[in-house]
């Protein structure tokens, strides 16, 4: 094994650690906005209004 491959999979490594913290980051920003949403559209009542019409 030749030393670029070595910084290559060290590079890849260090990239897939930093997707997986971002995206545990992400992952409840992105279900609050949802849920927030989906409270939103039911207090306004077009949920309920668009239904039944």
């Amino acid at each position: 094994m030749e030393f670029k491959d070595i910084i290559f999979i060290v590079v890849a490594l260090v990239l897939a650690m930093l997707l997986v913290y971002f995206l545990i980051w992400l992952l409840p920003v992105i279900l609050v906005l949802v849920i927030a949403f989906v409270i939103y559209i039911f207090l306004k009542g077009e949920y309920w209004k668009s239904n039944w019409n």
